[in-house]
């Protein structure tokens, strides 16, 4: 089975060669084993029994490369065709990713073919292998002999998976590498479908040609041997570059007292010791291979010590080059004052040329009323003290005052003596500025933390102003009254879309999945958007799937998302020649997928990575493809965007694609709605409780109020309700205690209560709502949003 070694990023594959005794399946791996270079050749292990020297355990390596960051790597096998190794053919068997039958051409040997690959079969199957499922690959060995069957009747009774098979004559060399680039193709090929990492790669047919390359000039085919002129003749038994493992004498006395001899056990267990004792010798020949070179590295490194030993003035040189290149400006003066030295950064933060200033004396560099400060200074460092990062001030060329840090140092003598000052000088001037922005967004910061209590106000205050329109709208007789409210309506709805894409953001909907036609609910979305893009001179596309499944999405969301995606592209193309949005679906592995592609400029490479990301917004309409993207999230999908130059770009969003949800059955009391039900109605907001009343009471609900948490709890004990509406921010009791009363003492009235909240910004109530899946609408909602959440909750069956 394929190993993946994370440690060492490698990918290890297992290849067994399989087939009757003396078809040659020893002289494939010997022939691959000549054709491998000396740098890529591993080391090539034979195991013997005592009872038969032609049991083989080969162990081949060969690296095929890296593809993504891990190193592809081979071992090759092969088992003993003997009918009585049966045990050991298993065990070699084991954990083999592929396949490789070698079949004896030989009009005589066709009946130990079949036998052979009926054995094949049973032993897969002992080792919990497909043979129809695991990569295969036919070879028909020995085509030079006269009596060698045609290659269709072989076909008829081997090869009754189709797979692909290959004539060889495997001492030559001849279909030696095509059958190893066959299997090799088809194992990788199968292992990454089968681990799904070829999702990760944009062309997986060209990874596996790049592989097949690698192969190719890894590999080199065999001259021609003069010995192998006549007919085909087996592999000698040994070849001289191979490395024996010979099993030692065993018997029951080695067994544990009152243990049971068993032979095949014997069998097994040495063959996997040797193949362990192969693979460690592998790798300790690696590991003195690496010794070696650290070695030779050692070696060289001591030469270049020894050279740098010997050339003092090139370092001294290299120090001088450092100095005169930090970003410190480094300045040295004597005792008396005058600089003896000056870089390139004390050219560029001073403004003095090295010529100009040297010579000089350092008291120029500082203000007047600071000379004083400064003799102090040369005084301590002149005793030996390092002084470190004084802020001070010092003066540029032109006049100008800038603030520094200096550190001054003393520069000492072969005898010890002070003989000179060092100063390391930086300028603070850009540091003190980020300190004052850093102050500034501190203070912005602070007003921030104001946004989520002003937004649960704003949605307390919203709310019943919406309701009240609502209700006003729909019960106005007079069409002047009517009128007035549609008006109203419209404007609380202006400023409900200022806030639900930071509603949707900051918390997102959990989606109300019911039976959705996708292409349906795409074009809603156009039609909202085609008088603005009509206005824009934009022509829209639509190239959607009829075949398109319906599958349990939440359409209002959806819609939500896909006009943003649609709105984001006519603002995209307000300044293109070309002005052409398309939008596409297709039903593709287990999802259906979305695609707006606009004609519009290219995006810039380096702001695709914030395009989604809220805090990257500027104004309100730029968070339409974060919102976007959330709710593709809360659907389990993802958004995603391509940009090219003469494209456009392309919003990619994938959604799994799962079965629509079984309705619950409805009771005969679920099945009358809202009329005559009880509710129990609890907010500490006078206005949204009345409005709330209001709208259950038209609805034919028996409503009862309750102001406070303490209030709600005597009503639920002095009678019976259908359902609860409950806000969670409240003095006193909270919604979340009366949660926890109702578990105690109500336990299934909390699967009848839907809570509204403005506080979505609050972590604890996020956790709450989170943890206890239980309904809410978010301030402000409108009437419509309020009774179809009402309507759900008495048709979902309550659970014992």
């Amino acid at each position: 089975m394929v190993q993946f070694n994370t440690r060492a990023n490698e990918i290890l594959l297992k290849l067994v060669y399989y087939g009757p005794g003396l078809s040659g399946k020893t002289t494939n791996l010997q022939s691959l084993h000549a054709m491998c270079s000396d740098r890529q050749r591993g080391e090539l292990f034979s195991v013997n029994t005592q009872e038969d020297r032609t049991l083989f355990f080969d162990l081949l390596p060969i690296n095929l490369g890296y593809v993504y960051g891990n190193s592809i790597h081979l071992q090759i096998y092969t088992v003993p065709g003997q009918v009585q190794y049966d045990a050991s053919r298993r065990v070699v068997l084991g954990g083999a990713d592929g396949v490789v039958f070698v079949a004896d051409s030989d009009e005589a040997k066709m009946q130990d073919n079949v036998d052979s690959l009926s054995n094949l079969y049973h032993n897969l199957n002992a080792n919990r292998l497909n043979i129809k499922q695991i990569p295969f690959v036919l070879q028909y060995n020995k085509r030079d002999l006269p009596e060698a069957m045609a290659v269709g009747v072989m076909n008829r009774r081997l090869n009754f998976r189709n797979v692909p098979y290959f004539e060889s004559v495997a001492n030559r060399g001849v279909g030696v590498l095509d059958t190893f680039l066959a299997i090799t193709r088809e194992t990788v090929a199968y292992t990454f479908k089968k681990y799904h990492l070829d999702k990760k790669i944009k062309d997986f047919d060209e990874m596996l040609a790049l592989i097949e390359s690698n192969v190719r000039t890894t590999l080199r085919e065999l001259p021609p041997s003069p010995a192998a002129s006549g007919p085909t003749a087996e592999a000698p038994a040994q070849a001289a570059d191979t490395t024996v493992l010979k099993h030692g004498s065993v018997t029951v006395d080695d067994l544990q007292p009152g243990r049971a001899a068993d032979p095949q056990e014997l069998l097994e267990n040495a063959l996997k010791s040797n193949m362990e004792t192969a693979r460690l010798y592998s790798e300790l020949k690696q590991v003195k291979e690496s010794l070696e070179q650290k070695n030779e590295e050692l070696g060289k490194l001591y030469a270049q010590l020894e050279r740098a030993n010997q050339d003092n003035q090139k370092t001294r040189k290299y120090l001088e080059g450092l100095i005169q290149n930090m970003g410190e400006a480094v300045v040295s003066f004597a005792p008396d004052g005058k600089i003896l030295t000056w870089n390139a950064a004390a050219e560029r933060i001073f403004g003095y040329t090295r010529p100009e200033i040297v010579g000089r004396s350092v008291s120029q560099l500082a203000p007047g009323h600071l000379v004083g400060e400064l003799d102090q200074i040369a005084h301590q460092v002149g005793r030996g003290q390092v002084v470190r990062d004084p802020d001070t001030t010092r003066i540029r060329k032109g006049g100008e005052a800038f603030p520094a840090s200096i550190t001054y140092a003393p520069v000492r003598g072969a005898d010890d003596r002070v003989i000179a000052l060092s100063a390391l000088v930086r300028d603070t001037s850009q540091t003190q500025a980020l300190e004052e922005r850093l102050v500034h967004s501190q203070k912005h910061e602070a007003l921030g933390r104001l946004v989520p209590a002003l937004f649960h106000e704003a949605s307390n205050r919203l709310t019943p102003v919406l309701l009240e329109a609502r209700l006003i709208a729909e019960s106005a007789l007079d069409p002047y009254q009517a009128e007035q409210a549609a008006r109203l309506v419209k404007a609380v709805d202006s400023v409900q879309s200022l806030l639900d894409p930071l509603q949707t953001v900051l918390n997102p909907p959990k989606p109300s999945r019911i039976p959705t036609q996708l292409n349906q609910v795409i074009q809603e979305a156009v039609a909202l958007v085609e008088l603005k893009a009509r206005r824009a001179g934009i022509s829209l596309d639509l190239n959607l799937d009829p075949a398109l499944p319906e599958a349990a999405f939440d359409p209002c969301l959806l819609r939500q998302a896909l006009t943003n995606l649609l709105l984001n592209g006519i603002q995209a193309m307000a300044t293109s020649p070309m002005k052409r949005l398309r939008v596409a679906t297709r039903a593709v592995d287990g999802q259906v997928q979305v695609v707006v592609q606009d004609s519009g400029a290219p995006l810039p490479e380096a702001g695709l990575a914030d395009l989604f990301d809220p805090a990257s917004a500027s104004t309100p309409e730029a968070l339409g493809l974060p919102v976007a993207s959330v709710i593709a999230r809360q659907h389990g999908g993802r958004l995603t965007v391509r940009s090219q130059e003469g494209l456009g770009n392309a919003f990619l969003m994938e959604l799994p694609l799962p079965l629509p949800p079984e309705g619950p059955e409805v009771s005969a009391a679920a099945a009358t709605g809202l009329q005559g039900r009880r509710a129990l109605v609890v907010d500490d907001e006078a206005f949204l409780l009345e409005c709330l009343v209001d709208a259950l009471q038209v609805w034919g609900l028996e409503v009862t109020p309750a102001s406070q948490g303490a209030e709600a709890i005597q009503h639920l004990e002095a009678g019976a309700f259908d359902l609860i509406v409950s806000d969670i921010r409240m003095p006193g009791l909270s919604g979340v205690d009366l949660f926890e009363w109702l578990r105690a003492q109500r336990p299934a009235m909390t699967q009848r209560i839907l809570y509204t909240t403005g506080d979505s910004f609050d972590v604890k109530t996020r956790d709450f709502l989170a943890a206890n899946q239980v309904p809410y609408l978010g301030k402000p909602f409108d009437l419509k949003q309020l009774k179809q959440s009402l309507e759900q909750l008495l048709e979902t069956p309550i659970e014992a």
